[in-house]
């Protein structure tokens, strides 16, 4: 089983945004032996624990905790992240779409802590959270040079609890701070949020998780009994999820063939097929996608974009684009390795790049306060005219 970008949602608080496979899948490669500075380490430590001053600071778990989220900083890898016992249980648990927090995904963006979007009705969402919004301090502690799953510890926290979130929007110096209240989240990953007189269905993914695909069948299904002509398939603000879940969409919606590469280490390209064939794979399509689309959102957007299935409506995606691996550890905790690169059907790049879409609708501050919708105005024109021209 494979993660799609982001899924790791605000069941620990916030949300990782990691394209994970999960469990102790092994490489068939030998490890190297450790460099003489890891061997350093015991060296280090023998000195430290018979001759510091404080010996009541030489907390074994916390300098070994320090140690490895040094390694992994070195990397200069924001995907690749240690997560400890407890959170790794909790999302484990938010696979099967019910957790406890704010409803936030974030990654870490250049060393600082990025929401890639609120989940939909999330205590995130309502506390006016928005995608690339930069999270610089938590309960007045700066987030500044902690690790990914240091401040997922901060921001989570029992239901009903609050969290202080000191904000920084894109583009500007001031801060805000929000108050959040924690809550239990349970959501369907799948929406069918209205149909339209004239036969169009706006259907919502807010993430892949394990019943996506099958209530994806469910929904296409009720739009079909009610008459449905095309379909605006919102992926606005999906951080991702499982790639099986995204993969199987994919196949509701194309007849077969690729959904996407995986590049690995050594340059090799392994195609992602699609196994199933989906009932609507003619119907008209388009899609809407912004900056809160992430991984698994943006692997299957660009698949329907690269396979001309839809046009994209809205603006360039998160750009994540890179797998990883859940590597279980002796006490229980775990490792997101990245072990590749996702591309399109057509070799297009989505980490570091996100997609860019056919029709460019950006949603102003003004078109929020006022509940305008000019993004799926601009999906419905542009729908509208495939479905009359049938």
């Amino acid at each position: 089983t494979v993660f799609a970008a982001g899924y790791a949602v605000a069941r620990t608080g916030v949300g990782t945004g990691s394209l994970v496979g999960v469990g102790p899948q092994l490489s068939n490669r030998e490890p190297s032996a450790p460099p003489k500075q890891f061997r350093l380490l015991n060296e280090v430590w023998n000195i430290l624990s018979t001759d510091f001053v404080e010996p009541k600071a030489l907390d074994g778990d916390k300098l070994g905790r320090g140690a490895i989220d040094g390694v992994i900083a070195a990397l200069a890898d924001s995907h690749t992240t240690y997560i400890d016992a407890e959170n790794l249980k909790a999302e484990q648990s938010g696979i099967r779409g019910s957790y406890e927090g704010i409803g936030a995904n974030v990654l870490l963006v250049e060393g600082v802590l990025t929401v890639v979007a609120p989940l939909p009705g999330s205590p995130a969402e309502q506390a006016g959270i928005q995608p690339g919004d930069r999270i610089v301090a938590v309960n007045g502690e700066s987030t500044k040079g902690m690790a990914l799953s240091e401040a997922v510890n901060k921001v989570k926290g029992p239901r009903g609890s609050k969290v202080s979130l000191d904000i920084q929007r894109q583009n500007e110096t001031t801060i805000r701070n929000l108050q959040v209240t924690r809550a239990e989240i349970r959501t369907n990953s799948v929406t069918l949020v209205r149909m339209l007189p004239d036969g169009i269905a706006h259907i919502q993914i807010t993430q892949f998780a394990q019943r996506t695909g099958n209530e994806m069948r469910d929904v296409l299904k009720e739009a079909a009994s009610q008459g449905a002509k095309g379909i605006v398939l919102d992926l606005r603000n999906n951080p991702g999820g499982l790639l099986d879940a995204t993969v199987d969409v994919a196949g509701q919606f194309l007849e077969g063939g690729l959904a996407g590469y995986q590049v690995d280490r050594n340059g090799k390209k392994d195609s992602l097929t699609i196994r199933n064939r989906g009932d609507v794979n003619k119907l008209p399509l388009v899609v809407l996608a912004n900056r809160g689309s992430a991984s698994g959102s943006e692997l299957l957007t660009g698949a329907l974009q690269d396979r001309n299935r839809a046009s994209l409506i809205g603006t360039r995606t998160f750009g994540k684009g890179s797998v990883n691996h859940l590597r279980d550890l002796s006490d229980g905790s775990a490792l997101y390795v990245t072990i590749g690169r996702w591309l399109t059907p057509n070799g297009r790049q989505i980490e570091g790049q996100g997609l860019t879409p056919d029709y460019e609708v950006n949603l102003t501050e003004d078109d929020v306060k006022e509940r305008r919708d000019v993004q799926m105005d601009r999906a419905l024109e542009v729908l509208r005219s495939r479905v009359g021209g049938q």
